[in-house]
């Protein structure tokens, strides 16, 4: 190499470094305009996250062909990204001789590269395959994926052109360590002197620019994720199920209207998103039509966000037109669309929330515009003044025990748990009917149990979903204050929404219960022999996973436990379950709103349940209950009953 090729060398190299440090300089200056987030506790767990979640791609494998060919790709180019810093180093100091250095490891070392290099090219046809033939709806073919495709297929390709060629040219020692290159460079075997030595130097500098290229094209396209994964994923949530945050009711200024009112966790969710299109497979709001898509939803926060400056970013200065996040960016509807299912986050590879942020909007709108829709009024006001978002009275929220002789928690000695009985156990019928065969089996299984009657108030679920940060906050001191003053350590509810509430949500105010659900407790009941099921049911049923025991909660065996113990009893399960539930479309607080758009969430699910031939739906939710058990009826299909789980145990319960 002359001296003329060196300075040419340093010349692109001190540009391209100084390119990319003023792109990387912008994006962390963004990031430290965000909010605080409490996210450093926990070192081991977060580092053992990103061996198994980032290094080993847990999440990708569960679409096998894409989470293999990714592997190969992901671990060839991390490998390999050493390999192109030590060709660079080499070549910007010639006398460096970096391979020399370890001796017979460095040889090996190449013998190693070549290996993933053809690796890497082996997963680039792979994913090239999948792009051209058998495509998923999910997948873009886009710009920014082929040119990434390329980026990388050129740098293998050419530094298995300049080894191979290099080989043909002065058969060095290390040409025997590299069997692929040689491999390469036999298809030059016929050329030689000049026009070889030329090749070589063509492949060479091909390495070079793409490499820098591709260094300065990262920042600006979705493989950003290439830097950002790995921090993405060691600062994830760990405790998932909390995936709203507090509104800070003493501050100016509520909610997230600006791009510095998101964490810079939250910001750094909108750099990582790699574009897959898994967030939108069970998300219901894309499959019905809605306007609200997680993967566009953050992509275009993340085009605002790259489009404005420093000054906009910090909230310094007055937006123009067409920069603002709600409205502008984000429709009010799409909003207002989320069910807070959290499939996105559950089927996110890398992490990236989106109920939260979409909260975190409701609450801007709703605590400092009043912005909210009319229908939300009506539930506010009925648990503002009866403790239930029917409005219906207070005294009446005991009246489902009736004949029962349940007391009340402060008539139970000993050890004991709460009966959270919720909102829709209390007051509507077709749960009553679920609280009652809930009643029958705790007490078949000797627990010790009382309820709060009239003194129980809606754990305010809708309301902070749907930004209301106000109410839920004096609902929820108030229940904690209640519970704290009988001793209430253990709560035992039906409701998932009351459970992750209870469970979660209080947290943030004081309250830390050991809160189970009923299936889960029963199926524990089962295991232990405490109670048997004796009688019969003889049919075969679908069970709907509730989204807020699934991907919450994390049960998705409880239920079928309870099933498996139930003599003839059979399930045949939908493609769309366990995790991979689609909702029914009532959580976020969407059970008080109106579905003007698109197709109906639950006739959508329920359209699935159809499809198994089964006769009887089992829910574990008094949400899903109603939501398909309406659906049941708008759709005509009156044949096919739907039951909570609970009460066809209930039923088979042994004499």
């Amino acid at each position: 190499m002359g001296f003329a090729e060196l300075v040419a060398l340093w010349v692109v190299f001190i540009a391209a470094v100084a390119l990319f440090s003023g792109t990387i300089e912008r994006r962390l200056a963004a990031l430290a305009a965000g909010a605080n987030a409490d996210v450093f506790d926990r070192p081991l767990k977060r580092l053992k996250g990103v061996l198994e979640f980032a290094f080993l791609q847990k999440r990708m494998l569960r679409d096998s062909y894409a989470g293999i060919y990714h592997l190969m790709i992901f671990w060839g180019f991390v490998f390999l990204m050493a390999r192109s810093w030590q060709v660079i180093f080499d070549s910007l100091f010639p006398k460096l001789g970096l391979l020399e250095r370890f001796g017979a490891a460095g040889l090996y070392y190449l013998t190693v590269k070549d290996v993933f290099e053809l690796v890497v090219i082996l997963g680039i046809l792979l994913a090239v395959a999948r792009r051209l033939f058998r495509k998923p709806e999910r997948v873009e073919n886009s710009a920014d994926a082929w040119a990434t495709l390329s980026f990388i297929g050129l740098l293998m390709v050419s530094d298995l052109v300049t080894d191979g060629t290099a080989i043909l040219l002065a058969d060095p020692e290390w040409g025997a360590y590299t069997p692929i290159s040689q491999a390469a460079g036999s298809l030059f075997a016929g050329m030689s002197g000049t026009p070889l030595f030329l090749l070589n130097r063509a492949a060479f500098w091909a390495h070079f620019l793409v490499f820098l290229g591709f260094l300065n094209f990262l920042p600006y396209s979705k493989h950003f994720h290439i830097f950002t994964s790995l921090f993405n994923v060691y600062f994830r949530n760990l405790d998932e199920e909390r995936n709203i945050r507090k509104v800070d009711l003493e501050a100016e200024h509520f909610g997230v209207s600006k791009m510095n009112d998101f964490t810079w966790k939250e910001m750094l969710d909108l750099y990582t998103c790699t574009e897959c299109g898994r967030c939108k497979e069970g998300c219901p709001t894309n499959l019905t039509g809605k306007p609200l898509k997680p993967k566009e939803y953050c992509n275009s926060l993340r085009d605002l966000l790259y489009s404005m400056t420093q000054e906009e970013i910090e909230g310094g200065k007055e937006l123009p037109e067409g920069k603002n996040i709600i409205g502008d960016t984000v429709p009010e509807d799409a909003i207002w669309a989320c069910t807070t299912c959290r499939y996105c986050e559950w089927a996110c590879p890398l992490f990236i929330s989106y109920a939260g942020k979409l909260v975190g909007h409701r609450a801007y709108l709703t605590l400092e515009e009043s912005s909210f829709p009319n229908e939300a009024q009506a539930a506010f006001k009925g648990m503002e003044r009866q403790g239930n978002p029917w409005n219906l009275p207070r005294a009446d929220r005991a009246n489902w025990a009736e004949g029962l002789d349940v007391r009340h928690i402060s008539e139970v000695e000993g050890t004991k748990y709460l009966l959270w009985v919720g909102c829709a156990g209390a007051y509507e019928d077709r749960q009553k009917k679920v609280t009652r065969a809930l009643v029958k089996i705790l007490k078949a299984g000797g627990v010790n149990f009382g309820i709060l009657g009239e003194e129980e108030s809606c754990t305010g679920d809708s309301a902070r979903r749907l930004g209301n940060e106000y109410l839920f906050s004096a609902m929820a001191e108030a229940n904690i204050e209640t519970m704290k003053g009988y001793g209430v350590k253990k709560i035992v509810t039906a409701c998932p929404h009351c459970l992750q509430t209870l469970k979660n949500d209080y947290k943030d105010y004081g309250g830390d219960f050991e809160v189970v659900h009923a299936t889960t407790f029963i199926a524990d009941l089962v295991s232990k022999g405490r109670i048997k099921f004796g009688k019969k049911v003889d049919e075969t049923i679908t069970y709907h996973d509730p989204c807020y025991m699934s991907r919450y909660e994390g049960d998705v065996d409880s239920a079928r436990k309870i099933a498996s113990s139930i003599p003839s009893l059979k399930v045949n399960e939908m493609e769309w379950s366990g995790e991979r539930s689609v909702c029914c479309g009532a959580g976020g607080g969407r059970f008080w709103l109106e579905e003007k758009l698109g197709e109906r969430i639950n006739h959508y699910r329920f359209k699935q349940i159809e499809a198994t031939g089964v006769k009887t739906a089992a829910v574990g939710c008094p949400f899903c209950h109603t939501m398909l058990d309406n659906a049941r009826g708008e759709l005509g299909r009156e044949e096919i009953a739907v039951k909570d789980i609970i009460e066809i145990a209930a039923e088979a319960l042994a004499d």
